[in-house]
């Protein structure tokens, strides 16, 4: 039985810790270790979309403990299908030309608590980087070009899309607006006529 201590993790960390840890699990039982309801409810979401069982204890009010085992695990001919799955759907998705464009226009996402929508963009981005389908672009505009400057809170996050092929593109008069242009810290300047042509004909997504 593989363990996952993600005790202390913050949305989707726990997840993610998962998603890892089943894809090295052989067929293996996944024990993870939690310190909230809500992880629970989304490892068993999790578990319903890959169909696994999953089993939830609470020890305690700060513990609770997930299990994810495969019903057919020992089942050759399931464990074969259930192998090629993930990769027969990226090579379908990569070639149906379904591609997309993340958009960032503010340095935090919603219109509630700046700090909260802060850390909901650090979370964002860290699970872009975890997506099995990467963007081709990420286009930053208005308070999003903040986002790809020296000091940015995201950068870590930002460089490894751009190491993985991601096209990362800040809007270069909203640099100079907010007395930042000099501090491009990944991908490169763009204009505005270029990001309308990148939205006009792309499927974009935006937090």
């Amino acid at each position: 039985m593989k363990k996952i201590d993600a005790v202390g993790q913050a949305c989707p960390m726990p997840v993610i810790l998962t998603k890892r840890a089943l894809k090295e699990s052989n067929g293996e039982r996944v024990l993870i270790s939690v310190d909230n309801e809500i992880a629970t409810q989304n490892l068993a979401k999790m578990a319903e979309q890959l169909k696994l069982s999953v089993q939830v204890e609470k020890i305690n009010d700060s513990l609770y403990e997930v299990q994810l085992s495969d019903p057919n695990a020992g089942n050759e001919a399931h464990a074969a299908e259930h192998t090629a799955l993930p990769e027969q759907a990226t090579d379908t998705v990569a070639s149906s030309g379904t591609s997309y464009v993340v958009v960032l226009n503010s340095d935090f996402i919603g219109n509630g608590n700046e700090e909260l929508g802060r850390t909901l963009m650090k979370s964002f981005l860290f699970s872009l980087t975890e997506q099995e389908v990467l963007p081709d672009k990420v286009l930053c505009y208005n308070a999003g070009a903040l986002l790809t400057t020296e000091g940015s809170a995201v950068l870590d996050d930002l460089k490894a899309l751009d190491e993985d092929g991601v096209e990362v593109l800040t809007c270069g008069i909203c640099g100079e607006f907010y007395g930042v242009k000099d501090k491009l810290a990944v991908g490169a300047y763009t204009n505005m006529y270029r990001i309308v042509e990148i939205l006009r004909t792309a499927k974009t997504v935006s937090p």
